[in-house]
């Protein structure tokens, strides 16, 4: 009957260290459907740089929202990519940066504020650690032809730049 004991024990202890939701945040799900509600094409005339645009479409059978964003920059363009995802019920990130690194944060949805923030959790071809990547980001919700991005750029593990752009979806 021991073994019955010790079986039962770990049973129990395996249940007492599940990871419990949090309730009050948005659900993985609620933000990807937030994400969703963005495909189209988009624009801004103010950035702390040019004109950009910014291209949404649903992709991979509907499992992933694709970002393409685009500028010119002193006769250059400018363009980087970022996919949206689900990870069980965790939406995520992968940024494809012009800085040559790719950062993968995991986001948490507010609907109180309509906001998803997206923090780093891992990042592949960063050479140093003090390299400058993209670090932090939040999208901000608007109304269904406006929203708002905040990127941070982290250089030497310091914040090295915020990038905060409004959206207007291009009819």
């Amino acid at each position: 009957m021991r073994g019955w004991t010790k079986v039962l024990s770990v049973v129990v202890l395996g249940i007492a260290v599940m990871p419990v939701p949090n309730p009050a945040a948005g659900s993985g799900t609620e933000a990807f459907e937030k994400l969703k509600s963005l495909v189209g094409n988009w624009e801004t005339d103010k950035t702390n740089m040019n004109k950009a645009t910014l291209d949404l479409e649903l992709t991979s059978g509907g499992t992933a929202v694709l970002e393409k964003f685009h500028m010119v920059e002193n006769g250059k363009p400018v363009e980087m990519t970022t996919l949206y995802y689900l990870d069980g019920d965790q939406i995520k990130l992968t940024h494809y940066c012009m800085a040559g690194n790719q950062p993968t944060m995991r986001g948490s949805y507010a609907p109180e504020t309509k906001t998803i923030t997206f923090d780093l959790v891992s990042i592949s071809n960063l050479k140093n650690p003090g390299d400058g990547h993209m670090h932090h980001a939040v999208y901000t919700f608007i109304d269904n032809d406006h929203f708002k991005t905040t990127w941070t750029f982290q250089k030497e593990q310091k914040d090295a730049f915020t990038e905060d752009v409004t959206y207007v979806r291009r009819k």
